[in-house]
């Protein structure tokens, strides 16, 4: 771990211990600390800003309420994350069940790709073709994605999104290491798949 990444998670076990006592003010820096990561993964997962918005107020609403029973079994990092995808979760069976479909596009209506798409690909050559190039690749990856069962989806996006390694997201999802594994395995087979032919 970096020295900074440590100097932050002592930071942050002080802010937890103060915000367990009642400090709102602590409450509120853990907020700051972590709502930036959180929007992002609600975003990616639910493909529309005013859900992932919804979605992560949804999270630390419940972080809030959930605070005193926390553990430090995992990080805090941890520990949050695991509540964002159950919110997550909980609101693609209900937008599915609605809609009265089986798996829920990461994309906005559009269907382009866009700002909404699941991932930002660097435009290195200038000019229009390339520009057209890089939003057709956007895409092509967010269908792919949006085409993987959700348990896939989920390790695929942790894993580029947070930077978790294998035990880490194993606690996330409350899973085992080699079921991360698998289905991080089984993700990417089926993206290649699903890619190929488009991406370079």
């Amino acid at each position: 771990m970096a020295p900074e990444e440590l100097g932050a998670s002592s930071a942050e076990a002080e802010e937890v211990a103060r915000a367990r006592g009642g400090d709102e003010a602590a409450f509120e820096a853990l907020v700051r600390r972590r709502e930036g990561d959180i929007y992002r993964l609600c975003l990616r997962m639910l493909g529309d800003r005013d859900d992932a918005m919804d979605a992560s107020q949804e999270t630390f609403l419940r972080v809030y309420r959930a605070l005193p029973h926390f553990r430090g079994e995992a990080s805090f990092r941890t520990w949050v994350l695991g509540i964002a995808i159950n919110v997550c979760r909980t609101r693609l069976v209900g937008r599915a069940r609605r809609q009265g479909q089986r798996r829920v596009s990461l994309q906005r209506g559009d269907g382009e790709g866009g700002e909404e798409g699941v991932v930002d690909i660097a435009d290195t050559a200038p000019g229009p073709e390339a520009h057209a190039s890089a939003g057709e690749l956007r895409a092509a990856l967010a269908r792919a994605l949006a085409q993987l069962q959700p348990e896939h989806r989920e390790v695929i996006l942790l894993h580029q999104m947070t930077g978790l390694e294998y035990q880490a997201m194993a606690a996330v999802l409350g899973v085992r290491v080699g079921t991360v594994k698998s289905r991080m395995a089984r993700a990417r087979a089926a993206l290649r798949a699903a890619l190929e032919g488009v991406w370079p």
